[in-house]
């Protein structure tokens, strides 16, 4: 009777680590902190946000065309490039909806709570 009683309870402490690692996950996801944007990368975030619900491809290539002008004058070191950079990597992909969710959620993150 003792094997059949472990053999049981296996299964249901894998399911319990899966569970808290998924629990993990997502207060880390929850609780992580906000991308800092800088004036010129709100900009282009606001402006990214309406291209992707339009689904416009000649608005996203001028954002690409403005992100591309903004790191040749100097400002490579902004870290908001690297999320603009990234949200309209998803709207190339095709992926418009998730860059728009993406630029909203940069957006977000910006106002102080």
């Amino acid at each position: 009777m003792g094997t059949t009683n472990s053999k049981m309870s296996l299964p249901r402490f894998g399911l319990g680590i899966v569970a808290v690692a998924i629990i993990t996950a997502g207060l880390w996801w929850w609780m992580r902190p906000p991308a800092p944007l800088s004036e010129n990368g709100y900009d282009l975030t606001i402006a990214l946000y309406r291209v992707c619900n339009q689904r416009s491809d000649e608005g996203l290539q001028r954002i690409e065309q403005l992100l591309d002008e903004s790191r040749s004058t100097g400002e490579a070191s902004d870290p908001s490039h690297g999320i603009v950079a990234a949200i309209v990597a998803k709207a190339k992909a095709g992926d418009w909806e998730a860059a728009a969710r993406a630029s909203r959620q940069a957006l977000e993150d910006q106002v102080k709570r």
